[in-house]
């Protein structure tokens, strides 16, 4: 070794900072390449797809935020009917009031919006399927063709009433939040993971949300207000989300539905979610988190058996 030149040392220093610097030239140029035909492709998935959903989505927030702005009052159509509303293909959204301030604001609750009491106390579902019992998943790319992953993390067919959750999850590879991200990704084994995904809504969800959303005739609205004393302390061991802690505490919400061919208000009516939970049979449920999901769904229900009394007054009323 002490008789190597320390030039030879020096030049292999240098090759190797060079062929360094070169390979990174090289990798960088590849991922760039990569990330370029992402982003191709999501724009074309934009062009063609986005117009058939995106507006319809514009459309739900535009709701979102007059419902949410200053009461003026309930109101009942009386072309409205329970009958039709309740067994119609319809689309359903949840959320909180406090989460209506902005657009941004309005997608990121989305994830939250769930079938809950009200949805099983309000629609009529003969003949489906328990959405609980299908095979287990993460995307709708695990099912096969027909099914969707729901709320749940399980295949099944598509929910009535959809739940607008869906096509927000499916419109996601359209956000500057996912675009932010693939320019963020710094591998290609990165970057093919956000091509499957972009493959994966292309062909699955957002074709199912376009086919739902198209066949929709109603659109149900529920927005929970923050308890007068604010968002109610967790309740021991029950693992409640702080949406799930307002669903649980007796609260105002309120409540509209549309007309999605007309794209007129059908009702707005604001009432109480205090329901009491009365068990049957022998078995008392002592486990926390039980009981708490069995208020959530009972004042659930109380929010949708005022709406059913509504619409059945409204129809009740004799025409003048």
């Amino acid at each position: 070794m002490a008789s190597i030149p320390p030039q030879f040392w020096l030049w292999t220093a240098v090759a190797l900072g060079a062929f360094s610097v070169v390979y990174w030239r090289i990798s960088q140029g590849q991922i760039e390449t990569r990330r370029s035909q992402v982003m191709a492709k999501q724009r074309a998935i934009a062009l063609t797809l986005g117009p058939k959903i995106v507006p319809f989505r514009e459309q739900v927030e535009g709701w979102v935020r007059e419902l949410a702005a200053g009461w003026p009052g309930d109101f009942v159509d009386p072309s409205a009917s329970l009958e039709k509303i309740s067994t119609s293909p319809g689309v359903y959204f949840r959320l909180r009031m406090s989460n209506t301030s902005s657009v941004k604001a309005i997608r990121s609750a989305a994830r939250s919006s769930l079938h809950d009491g009200f949805t099983s106390c309000l629609f009529v579902r003969v003949g489906a399927p328990d959405p609980t019992k299908g095979p287990a998943c993460r995307v709708t790319a695990d099912c096969v063709s027909g099914l969707l992953c729901n709320e749940w993390s399980a295949c099944s067919e598509p929910p009535r009433p959809y739940n607008m959750r869906l096509a927000y999850r499916a419109l996601r590879v359209l956000s500057s939040d996912w675009t932010d991200e693939v320019h963020e990704a710094d591998t290609e084994l990165g970057l093919n993971a956000y091509d499957r995904d972009l493959d994966s809504v292309a062909k699955r969800d957002v074709p199912v949300a376009i086919e739902l959303l198209s066949r929709s005739r109603y659109f149900t609205l529920v927005l929970d207000e923050d308890p007068a004393g604010g968002v109610p302390p967790e309740a021991p061991d029950a693992g409640e989300t702080n949406d799930e802690r307002v669903q649980r505490e007796p609260h105002a919400a309120r409540i509209g539905i549309w007309d999605l061919k007309t794209q007129s208000p059908l009702l707005r009516l604001k009432a109480d979610a205090n329901g009491q939970f009365v068990p049957v049979g022998d078995r008392v449920v002592q486990n926390p988190e039980t009981l708490a999901a069995e208020q959530r769904q009972t004042n659930s229900c109380a929010l949708a058996l005022s709406v059913r009394d509504a619409l059945s007054k409204e129809a009740a009323t004799p025409t003048p």
